[in-house]
Order: structure tokens, then C-alpha cells, then sequence
């Protein structure tokens, strides 16, 4: 049965499902503006009696809290970390009207609204607390890091950091349809629909060779993700440019760059890397889905140390 928003008002922070084992994950509610958003809360096996570090999680273009991301979240919290997953506005089980658009402000917001919350959670010290973000939101972590003072560590795998530079290097066909869709759009006074993802020189915003077996490969069995989206024509690709953002950011941030990555641009993800105060930048000889998949323990580990460091009792203010 699905819940309506007055549903979940007469609930505090309740599960969303009756089969989920309360002692390693429960499923909450957090409120983004005026919408609720959808999260899971992975806790420690062992938190033992002191508070512990939580990672903020949000998941690339159009994804889910369920893709390919409990994977990492599960592994955090094995190693003592907790972690907040959650959905978009207009994504999976968050609120939002219409369906499945993508507004990068608005996601912006949500993960600003995410991190509070885990601030407000029993058994979370609000002190140590990470933002971790995959491909689109990858991007969304550097502003979020730029505007947010209290946060210790931001993890940025595999990320988007430069919409023009996607355009030019793999885009520009795409660019031109999705200008003329924008076009028609602001004409008729309504949002862009386009497939997220499809084979070569189909359509979709995402037709590079690694896309559709990469979506298809990390969605999960139960997964509420959906082949399109809804983009405002005010919203250009080539517009959204969160590179700009990495000398901003004052904690220690971890890019993780895939070699054989075709789905980003990954020399700003090096520029990044130099612009940013205090970073680590881990270089992997894979394509931009593989670290959900095979090369998951390479990239896992790496994280693990990164917020060993970082989110620890001992780490230095």
C-alpha cells in the first residue's frame, strides 16, 4: 500500500517496511524544504556506549538510495561508521511532484536537509560527520562542503565537476538535442523528458558505451529507478559546473577517479584535486560503475582509511 504524506505525519522517524532488522538499518523520514525525504540509517554492529561518525550518502544521476550505494554504506558501518542513504526529492520513496525531475539546486538542498538531520540523531556525534557523493552528486558534495563549516571529510567518487566540459568532450550531439528540447520546453512553458540512459547514438542523455550495462548492473532487483527524467530548460548541462567549488571546501576531501571512466570529465576532476585545500586524489584503472562491482574492495578500502583518518576520536579538529 502506498503512503501518503499525512500517512507518514502520525509517524516519528518510523520504518518504511515491517522486515527491516532495526539493529542494522532502519528506514526514516527527514523534511527538505516543505517535502519528506526518504533515508536509511545503517548503524555500527558494535557502536558501543560513545557516539559515532555517520557518512551522508547520495547516489548519481537519477539513482536510488537501494543502487549500488548499501553496498558502501554496509561496509562503513561494519567498520564502526554509520551511514545515512538517502532519496531525492522527486526520486524513489521521497516526496515531490512531478516524478523523476532533476533539479541540481534542489538536490543541493536535500543534502544540506540530510545532514542536519543526521546531526539531530541519538548515537550520532554531529562533530564528525562526512558527506559522500557518487557521479552527479559527487558534484553536489563540494558546494554542499563549501557552505557547511562543521563537516570533517567529503568523499567524491568518481564525480560530474564540470557540465561544459562533459558537453565537449562527450556530449555535443546530445547537447544540441537537449537545447532544442529546452527550447521547446520554455516555449510550451514545460520541463524536458528524456531517457537517462540508452545504447549508443539512442537518444538518452547517457548513451556512452558503459552507460546502460553500468545502470543496469548496480540497480537493485527492488530498485524504484526509472529510464527518464525531467530536467528544466533554465537548467543547461553545460551550466552546472561544481569544479568551481573545490577551493571552497575547507575539510579533507577524497576524489576517487576512474582511468577508464567515459561518463565524466577527468581532468576536472584533477582540477579539483589542486584547487581544493587539503585532498587525496586515488587514481583506479576502471570505467565510472566499476566500483560498485569489481573493483569494490580497491575502492572501499581506500574510503575506509580515508575516514579512519579523518572521522576518528583522535583525528585533529
Amino acid at each position: 500500500m502506498t503512503e501518503t504524506p499525512s500517512d507518514r505525519d502520525e509517524k516519528t522517524e518510523t520504518d518504511l517496511t515491517d522486515d527491516v532488522t532495526p539493529d542494522v538499518s532502519e528506514e526514516l523520514y527527514f523534511r527538505s524544504t516543505d517535502e519528506e525525504c526518504a533515508a536509511t540509517l545503517y548503524h555500527p554492529d558494535d557502536p558501543g556506549e560513545n557516539e559515532t561518525p555517520c557518512v551522508v550518502m547520495g547516489n548519481g544521476f537519477s539513482l536510488t538510495r537501494h543502487d549500488g550505494v548499501p553496498r558502501f554504506a554496509e561496509r562503513f558501518a561494519e567498520a564502526g561508521i554509520a551511514a545515512l542513504s538517502f532519496d531525492f526529492r522527486h526520486l524513489g520513496d521521497s516526496d515531490g511532484e512531478p516524478r523523476q525531475l532533476i533539479d541540481y539546486q534542489r538536490q543541493r538542498e536535500d543534502f544540506d536537509a540530510a545532514i542536519e538531520f543526521t546531526r539531530t540523531l541519538e548515537g550520532i556525534d554531529d562533530d564528525r560527520i562526512a558527506a559522500w557523493g557518487y557521479s552527479f552528486s559527487g558534484g553536489h558534495v563540494l558546494p554542499v562542503a563549501a557552505d557547511d563549516d562543521r563537516l570533517e571529510a567529503v568523499i567524491s567518487m568518481f564525480p560530474m565537476l564540470d557540465g561544459l566540459g562533459f558537453v565537449r568532450e562527450y556530449g555535443l550531439g546530445n547537447n544540441v538535442r537537449y537545447v532544442a528540447a529546452a527550447a521547446r520546453a520554455a516555449i510550451g512553458r514545460r520541463l524536458i523528458r528524456m531517457a537517462v540512459t540508452g545504447p549508443p547514438g539512442s537518444r538518452a542523455v547517457l548513451n556512452h558505451a558503459e552507460a546502460e550495462p553500468g545502470f543496469d548492473a548496480v540497480c537493485a532487483e527492488d530498485s524504484r529507478w526509472r529510464n527518464e527524467f525531467l530536467a528544466k530548460p533554465s537548467q543547461l548541462i553545460a551550466e552546472i559546473r561544481p569544479v568551481r567549488e573545490a577551493s571552497s571546501v575547507r575539510c579533507p576531501v577524497l576524489f576517487c577517479l576512474g582511468t577508464e571512466d567515459t561518463m565524466v570529465p577527468l581532468g576536472a576532476i584533477e582540477r579539483a584535486a589542486d584547487g581544493a585545500p587539503e585532498s587525496e586524489l586515488r587514481r583506479y584503472p576502471i570505467g565510472h560503475f566499476d566500483g560498485f562491482l569489481d573493483a569494490f574492495e580497491d575502492v572501499v578500502d581506500d574510503q575506509l582509511d580515508f575516514l579512519d583518518t579523518h572521522l576518528s576520536s583522535t583525528a585533529p579538529a
